[in-house]
């Protein structure tokens, strides 16, 4: 199957997207980390109320990069912590919780992601 010209550019942004994303995202909770003197970023005291916020911002921002894909950007973000708690800590058992709370961080980043979509296209639609 040969893809088009076209399908190839798409393709290739897709890639590029998610790899920018994912160093900026990764970077964001291991600064997180650093600044809160913390391991793994969930173990911040300012965890909910400043850095999840924070990084929905982000999934916002970075969604941006991925044009008819934003919702991308929301998985790409929260995964972006299992990197950082692999680096700054052993990879332990608690790891798969870590993945599964990172799924579970997700679903709104996703929701947020779709949302704004949504209102860009209306934006644009004039209406």
């Amino acid at each position: 199957m040969q893809l088009s010209l076209k399908e190839r550019t798409a393709l290739k942004n897709i890639w590029l997207a998610t790899i920018v994303t994912l160093v900026i995202s990764v970077s964001f909770w291991l600064a997180a980390s650093w600044s809160a003197d913390v391991n793994e970023p969930w173990d911040a005291q300012c965890y909910l109320t400043v850095l999840y916020p924070a990084s929905l911002a982000l999934t916002l921002v970075l969604g941006l990069l991925f044009q008819k894909r934003r919702w991308l950007a929301g998985p790409i973000v929260m995964f972006g912590q299992i990197p950082c708690v692999m680096i700054s800590s052993e990879a332990g058992p608690l790891l798969a919780v870590g993945i599964l709370y990172s799924i579970l961080l997700s679903i709104p980043a996703v929701m947020l992601s779709w949302v704004v979509c949504v209102i860009c296209r209306r934006m644009a639609a004039g209406g």
